[in-house]
């Protein structure tokens, strides 16, 4: 028996494909008849709905033979049209494909569709314009400005011709030009928009709006900015630290290695500052940058200089020494005196280093304007080192000082401090004067300026001709361990305040230059020396010892000693009676005693304290603020809190 099923729905598509999923067959199973296609009244009152009646084929003989009569139903693309036909038990079925449009009864399809003999099919190839684009993407730090171009396209299409069939996707051919209609005008004006006001690239702009492929291109990029290059010394002395950071100084001795160098040999390399470049970004802002750092080499007397090289003048220690911006290299002798320094040595004085095999004797002395080193122990006896010095026995009841000249050099900063006031109040007065007569500074004569000079420091100015007598007087006592400049400015003082004979040195412009120096000066000598200056032993008894860098008691300690060091202290063992200043750092094993002895231990209100065990008698002082300790205490810290206060730790 046949299986058939008959439907109604809105169209004729949607009542096939019910009746296939009732019967569970597919449209090439079945026969589909349409009773009657959907459709309005007459009059347009209510909608008809289509009516199919769809059968299972049965392949009797008398079917099959039939089939073969009749001519399938099928559709075409014939020369760009669809041509459809039609049997009397089957419809053809077409499907649009991208690029092709269809329209059924002037309906747009998209899906697949089956085609009835009074349907009115129109099916065209799609043809598209799309224009040239463009974005223009800007970076993060506004340095550059690229436009991605994705070029037009005009595609124009066709349909593809086929043959007969029962079901046709229906394809089309393309034919593709790639155009770009972009002009320089949009582009600028696109950046004129962003605010992009420099480094515009015409070039790159050209090459955006005449590029046929997808492309991103810089049409604009600042100026970055060329860091300034600091200048520098590069030393040439081989050490087991290769890598030392820019201006680190290296100790040498802390390499356990002392480097000497020939006469001739090369020392150093100054390298000089190269000024950088400002930057400019897309928006017209200017990044600036910093002014290179710059080195003021200075060669001492053993030191050649040669095209930015130092060379070694003599057979020596190479001493390199740093004050802010200001390097000294010298070569140091040595003097080497293997025996003990007694009445039969003599007293030793040296321009260098210095060595002594064995002991100092009482009432010796031994001086260097380098470093000196005492292989054994020095007794009631006197000991002056410029850089450092290093006893490897113990200090009985002697004076051992390291570096004095800076105690000097502090002296004379803090003179020049209150000089240089001093200069700018006369140099303010001075233009004052004037401007009241009417008068240009520049343009007084020097006997004029002479006189009204001398007669501020009388009515006015008085106390500054005391300070400046002193202060050239300090720079004159001390002329052999001072550089050159600091003489040179306290002859420029005698000259314009002291020295009458010398009225043509008087001018407004001699005091403005010399305000000058005397400022550049000062900021350099605020700098404090590097490297550090140590005096280093291993035991001291009843004696003197300052540095203005560090002091280093090996393992001993020290009994009834005043010790003073500008930075740090370090002692290894008892440390009993006497005072023991620093300016920063003080490390102690242990301090006072059972029986309560006095030790005084202070630093600045900077500064930190630390003693491993403290027994009563220990006093400690950091700033104004003191405590003593009654009892023993391990582990102690010192330092003043955020508040100022004293803060003391302890076991």
């Amino acid at each position: 028996m046949t299986r058939s099923i008959t439907i109604q729905a809105e169209t004729v598509e949607k009542a096939i494909e019910e009746a296939l999923v009732i019967l569970q067959l597919t449209l090439d199973e079945v026969h589909v008849h349409v009773k009657r296609p959907a459709r309005t009244s007459i009059f347009g009152l209510r909608k008809v709905l289509a009516e199919v009646t769809v059968s299972r084929l049965e392949q009797t003989k008398e079917t099959i033979e039939k089939q073969v009569q009749e001519t399938p139903a099928g559709v075409r693309i014939h020369n760009g049209q669809l041509e459809a036909r039609f049997g009397t038990q089957s419809y053809p079925i077409i499907v649009p494909s991208a690029g092709v449009e269809l329209r059924v009864n002037s309906e747009e399809s998209r899906q697949r569709t089956i085609i009835l003999p009074s349907d009115i099919i129109e099916c065209t190839a799609i043809h598209e314009d799309i224009a040239a684009q463009y974005l223009v993407n800007l970076s993060k730090d506004l340095m550059t400005a690229a436009a991605k171009v994705t070029p037009g396209k005009r595609i124009t299409r066709r349909l593809l011709d086929s043959s007969w069939k029962r079901v046709l996707d229906i394809q089309a051919t393309e034919d593709i030009e790639v155009y770009n209609q972009l002009t320089t005008e949009d582009i600028l004006e696109e950046l004129d928009g962003l605010g992009i006001v420099a480094g515009i690239k015409m070039s790159g702009i050209i090459q955006a709006v005449n590029t046929l492929e997808m492309a991103e291109i810089v049409i604009a990029e600042g100026m970055a900015p060329i860091a300034s290059q600091d200048a520098r010394l590069d030393i040439h002395l081989k050490s087991k630290k290769e890598h030392a950071e820019d201006h680190e100084r290296v100790d040498f001795r802390e390499h356990n290695f002392i480097p000497t160098v020939k006469a001739g040999q090369l020392i150093a390399t100054y390298i000089p500052a190269v000024q950088g470049k400002n930057g400019l970004n897309l928006l017209g802002k200017e990044y600036k940058v910093k002014p290179p750092k710059e080195v003021i080499v200075r060669p001492g007397p053993s030191v050649d200089s040669v095209l930015h090289k130092l060379y070694a003048k003599i057979d020596g220690r190479p001493v390199i020494e740093w004050r802010g911006k200001v390097v000294k290299v010298s070569v140091n002798r040595e003097y080497r005196h293997a025996a003990d320094v007694n009445l039969e040595s003599g007293n030793i004085h040296f321009e260098g280093d210095v060595w002594i095999g064995g002991s100092v004797h009482p009432s010796m002395f031994i001086a260097a304007s380098g470093e000196i080193t005492v292989m054994k122990n020095c007794t009631k006896a006197s000991i002056r080192g410029t850089k450092s010095v290093y006893i490897k026995g113990s200090i009985f009841s002697s004076t051992v000082t390291v570096g004095i000249q800076e105690k000097i050099i502090t002296m004379m900063v803090n003179d020049l401090e209150e000089i240089l006031k001093y200069l700018r109040n006369i140099e303010l007065a001075l233009r004052q004067i004037f401007a009241l007569r009417g008068e240009v500074p520049e343009e007084v004569p020097p006997f004029t300026l002479k006189q009204a000079i001398q007669l501020l420091l009388e009515q006015k100015y008085s106390e500054f001709t005391e300070k400046n007598k002193h202060f050239i007087q300090l720079v004159k006592n001390h002329t052999r361990r001072l550089d050159k400049e600091w003489l040179a400015l306290a002859d420029w003082l005698y000259q314009l305040f002291i020295d009458p004979q010398r009225e043509e040195q008087t001018t407004i412009l001699s005091l403005r230059t010399l305000i000058q120096e005397a400022d550049e000066l000062l900021q350099l000598y605020s700098e404090e020396i590097s490297p550090e200056s140590v005096l280093q032993a291993a035991f001291a008894l009843n004696s003197i010892l300052y540095s203005n860098g560090n002091i280093q008691i090996r393992s001993k300690g020290v009994y009834n000693c005043s010790i003073t060091a500008l930075h740090d202290i370090t002692i290894k063992g008892v440390c009993r009676g006497g005072e023991v200043i620093a300016g920063r750092y003080i490390e102690l094993d242990e301090t006072g005693s059972a029986a309560g002895v006095k030790t005084h231990i202070q630093t600045s209100e900077k500064g930190v304290i630390r003693i491993a065990r403290a027994h009563p008698g220990t006093v400690l002082q950091i700033g104004s603020h003191s405590h003593e300790f009654f009892q023993t205490r391990q582990q102690v810290t010192a330092r003043l809190n955020e508040h100022g206060a004293l803060e003391i730790t302890q076991l």
